[in-house]
């Protein structure tokens, strides 16, 4: 595994865009154009990144719903660094859209676009959807999902000035749904999807800090902030260290099941196909707040990665992964005792 500590700072500039093509309509059974991706999203899926910024050969996105019609996932780096996408249905245009939400916080700047579908078709058994800046549409960015053969291709284009005539391509992540399972619980509970618009976004993009982009520089004025979102959780993480690793920095992992066992002995099947989060934890830092957290059974491990080859291995020193159970809408805090040496 790979771990991509700057990872936010690529999504959070891909706030431009300029491919030339025409949408195609796909309206389905509901008559909302592209209504499929929200189920076609749903699960854990795991692969590699390709980015402007190098290329790595792990990374994993959560996408679970968080509504009837609100699918959800989170990257996390660190403290002062995490990027969300989210795909749901709103009202904008005298419609019912997809639109996605792209944001979080990098460094302490806060960012937030919004893109609208414009494109979802079929052909050969390959599905392919397009969502465009909600306000400068393909000129400033876009993203596409692209289904096939069981793989999906996530792919983020930019254009700062908006007028190139070939995009440029700032990120393009390949991955298999090793997990699905992972969003059972919320599609039962919300009888996923629903042709029901989770936000009202028409008229507010307004009074914009770029007139030709649906991007917000302040939580203050995002008009669908993170308070607005229902069913996800924050989960406070406080650490104690062994003396010999006080000021020394530490990744944080959860996942689905436990990576180090009481006698030290890592489960690398659980490191390379269940984890669902990768934090940064700075030497200074002795607790960690994790958001947007789907509710789920966790388990919480921390280690040094000395060797800097992103999993706990000899040498390491870490805890015994320590198993949480986050309820929706909730604050849970616990403590991690981090002395454990690595096997």
């Amino acid at each position: 595994m790979k771990f991509i500590c700057f990872f936010c700072a690529l999504l959070l500039t891909f706030l431009t865009g300029c491919k030339k093509d025409e949408p195609i309509t796909q309206p389905d059974e509901f008559g909302i154009q592209g209504f499929q991706l929200l189920t076609d999203l749903t699960g854990h899926w795991v692969g590699t990144n390709e980015t402007a910024f190098g290329n790595f050969d792990w990374f994993a996105f959560d996408f679970r719903p968080i509504s009837a019609s609100h699918v959800h996932s989170i990257y996390e780096g660190g403290s002062t660094q995490n990027i969300i996408t989210s795909v749901f249905v709103a009202d904008y245009l005298g419609e019912q859209k997809v639109m996605a939400r792209n944001g979080g916080w990098l460094g302490g700047q806060y960012r937030a676009t919004y893109f609208v579908l414009d494109k979802a078709e079929e052909s050969n058994g390959v599905k392919l959807y397009r969502l465009v800046d909600a306000v400068g549409g393909e000129n400033r960015s876009y993203m596409e999902f692209k289904f096939e053969n069981g793989e999906i291709k996530f792919d983020a284009y930019k254009d700062n000035s908006g007028s190139l005539d070939e995009p440029i391509h700032h990120m393009g992540f390949t991955g298999t749904n090793f997990n699905p399972s992972y969003a059972d619980d919320a599609i039962e509970l919300f009888d996923y999807p629903q042709a029901v618009s989770e936000v009202n976004l028409e008229n507010k993009f307004v009074n914009l800090q770029d007139p030709d982009s649906a991007l917000f520089l302040e939580e203050s004025d995002d008009p669908f902030p993170k308070s607005a979102h229902g069913h996800v959780s924050d989960l406070k993480i406080n650490f104690t260290k062994d003396a010999s690793i006080a000021t020394t920095k530490m990744l944080l992992y959860l996942s689905s099941e436990p990576i180090i066992n009481q006698n030290g002995t890592v489960d690398l099947d659980v490191v390379n196909n269940k984890v669902v989060r990768t934090i940064d934890v700075q030497p200074s830092e002795v607790e960690y707040t994790t958001t947007y957290l789907h509710p789920d059974k966790y388990y919480i491990t921390a280690f040094t990665d000395l060797d800097g080859n992103f999993y706990p291995s000899s040498g390491d020193v870490g805890n015994v992964s320590l198993e949480v159970v986050v309820g929706a809408e909730s604050f849970v805090e616990v403590g991690v005792l981090v002395d454990l040496v690595v096997l």
